[in-house]
C-alpha cells in the first residue's frame, strides 16, 4: 500500500511540475590554445550544447584586457555578447574570438551571464560553463621548452641485419647485400614524436660501397646523423685510378647518371660489356666511375689506350660545349685558366675584370669547333666572331696611314718654308754688298773732280 502511494505521488509530480522533474541540461565549453607567444594571435572557441533542442540563448564573454586585445569574432553583436534564437531549434552553437596577446603572464577567458531556453516548451535549460587558461610566454621561453631529443629508437634495413646491433648512441653501421640488389629500404623511428627524420625509405644501391645518412632533427633544431654503409658485392670489380683518385667502373646501365646529346653505347673492358654513352660529333665515349664514397660520375674512356680522363661540359643558353685544347692565340687577349659554372678550362680574357671570356671547344649538339664567347654577367654563350676586331684593326691601320700622310706633308711644308726663308736671306745679303761696293766708287769720282777744280 505504501509503494502504491509513492508511485501515485511521483506520477502527480511528473504531470503537475514537469520542469522540476525533467529540466533540460546543457553546457558551455571554452577551448583554445593553452600557450601563446607574446604578440601572436590566439583563437578561443565558445560552444553551447544541449541534449534538448535550444530555442534561444544569451551569453557574455569575459577576458582581461591587460593581456588580450579582441581582433575579430563571429558573434551577432560583433563583440563579446552572444545572443540569438532559432526557428527550428538547435543542439549546438559555436562562436570564435581571435585575440592578440599583449604581455607575458597567465590569463583566463570565461563565459558569464549565460541563459538558454528549450525550443519545445521554452523552459530554462540548466547550464554549466568552463573557462580557458592561456599562458602567454616570450619567444625565448618557447624555444627553451622545445625538446632536445634527436635520438632514434630503432634503425634497420628491411630483410637485412645491420652491424653492430642498433643502439641510440652508436652512429655508424654497415651491411653487406648480394650483387643483384638494386634497392634497399631504410626504416627508422625517432624516440621523440616531435622530431623529424630524413634519409629513410627506398633508395638505390650500386655495386661497391654505398653511404647513406639518416638525419634526426629535434624540435629545437639540434641534428644527429646516423650513417649506414651498404656494401653491394662485386665479384669482379674493375678498379681504376684517375688523376690520383681511385674508382670502380660502373657495370649497370641504370646506375649511370643521365646525360643529354649522347646516345647509348657499349664498350668492352676486362672482358665485361660496360654500358656507356657516345656522341657522334665529339666521338667521345663516356663511362661511369664510382669513387670510394659511392659517388658516380661520367669520365672519358679511350678505347685505344684504355685510359680514363675527366669529362666536363659547359651548358649555357641551350648551347653545350666540350672544351678543347688549341694552340691558336687571340690577338690582344691573355690565355689562362677560367672558371665557368664551376668548371676550370683554358680561356682568353682581355682584362682580369672583363665580363667576357673566350673559350675553344666543340658544340656537342652540332659538332662545330671554334671559339665561343661567354658573358659572365648574363651567363650566356655565343659563337665568337672576330669580324668586329678585324674591321677595327683595318680602320686603325687606315687612320695610321692617314696620320703618317699628313705628317709627311707637314714636314715637307716646313722644309719648303725653311728653304724659302733661307733663299730670301741670301738675296738681301747680296743686295747689301752691291750697295756697299758702289759707294766708294762714287766717293772716289767726287774726290777727283774736286782736285781738278782746284
Amino acid at each position: 500500500m505504501k509503494k502504491i502511494k509513492l508511485l501515485l505521488i511521483s506520477l502527480f509530480c511528473i504531470f503537475a511540475f514537469p520542469n522540476l522533474v525533467s529540466a533540460a541540461s546543457g553546457k558551455i565549453n571554452v577551448t583554445g590554445t593553452s600557450t601563446v607567444v607574446v604578440g601572436n594571435n590566439v583563437t578561443v572557441t565558445v560552444t553551447l550544447s544541449s541534449s534538448t533542442p535550444i530555442g534561444s540563448w544569451e551569453m557574455s564573454l569575459n577576458y582581461d584586457k591587460n593581456y588580450l586585445q579582441l581582433r575579430s569574432t563571429n558573434s551577432e553583436s560583433n563583440s563579446t555578447r552572444m545572443a540569438a534564437s532559432s526557428s527550428t531549434g538547435i543542439k549546438s552553437k559555436s562562436y570564435t574570438f581571435t585575440f592578440k596577446t599583449l604581455k607575458k603572464g597567465n590569463t583566463k577567458v570565461t563565459v558569464d551571464s549565460y541563459l538558454a531556453y528549450a525550443f519545445d516548451d521554452l523552459s530554462q535549460i540548466s547550464l554549466t560553463s568552463s573557462s580557458k587558461s592561456i599562458n602567454i610566454i616570450t619567444q625565448a621561453e618557447l624555444e627553451a621548452s622545445y625538446s632536445k631529443n634527436n635520438n632514434l629508437s630503432s634503425l634497420g634495413i628491411e630483410d637485412f641485419t645491420l652491424s653492430p646491433e642498433f643502439k641510440a648512441d652508436t652512429l655508424e653501421y654497415s651491411v653487406v647485400v648480394s650483387e643483384n640488389t638494386k634497392e634497399i629500404k631504410i626504416n627508422a623511428v625517432a624516440q621523440d614524436k616531435k622530431s623529424s627524420i630524413s634519409g629513410i625509405g627506398t633508395v638505390t644501391v650500386v655495386p661497391g660501397t654505398n653511404k647513406f645518412s639518416i638525419v634526426v632533427r629535434a624540435e629545437n633544431g639540434a641534428e644527429k646523423t646516423y650513417t649506414i654503409n651498404v656494401e653491394v658485392k662485386d665479384e669482379n670489380p674493375i678498379n681504376v685510378e684517375v688523376e690520383g683518385k681511385k674508382y670502380t667502373v660502373v657495370k649497370l646501365k641504370e646506375n649511370l647518371p643521365e646525360i643529354s646529346l649522347y646516345g647509348d653505347y657499349t664498350v668492352k673492358i676486362n672482358d665485361f660489356d660496360i654500358p656507356a654513352y657516345k656522341n657522334e660529333y665529339t666521338n667521345l665515349v663516356l663511362v661511369g666511375l664510382k669513387d670510394e664514397e659511392g659517388n658516380i660520375g661520367l669520365f672519358i674512356y679511350d678505347e685505344k689506350t684504355n685510359k680514363y680522363s675527366s669529362y666536363h661540359e659547359i651548358g649555357v643558353n641551350k648551347i653545350t660545349i666540350y672544351p678543347l685544347e688549341t694552340s691558336d692565340e687571340i690577338k690582344g687577349y691573355t690565355k689562362d685558366k677560367i672558371e665557368i659554372n664551376g668548371v676550370k678550362v683554358n680561356g682568353y680574357y682581355y682584362t682580369k675584370d672583363s665580363n667576357y671570356v673566350i673559350i675553344y671547344g666543340v658544340n656537342v649538339e652540332t659538332g662545330d669547333k671554334g671559339f665561343y664567347m661567354y658573358d659572365k654577367k648574363m651567363q650566356s654563350l655565343i659563337n665568337y666572331n672576330d669580324e668586329y676586331a678585324v674591321d677595327l684593326n683595318k680602320k686603325i691601320e687606315l687612320y695610321t696611314y692617314i696620320i703618317f700622310g699628313f705628317s709627311g706633308v707637314f714636314v715637307l711644308m716646313i722644309i719648303i718654308l725653311v728653304a724659302l726663308v733661307s733663299k730670301k736671306g741670301k738675296k738681301k745679303d747680296k743686295n747689301k754688298n752691291i750697295v756697299t761696293n758702289e759707294i766708294p766708287k762714287e766717293k772716289e769720282k767726287l774726290d777727283k773732280n774736286t782736285i781738278i777744280e782746284k
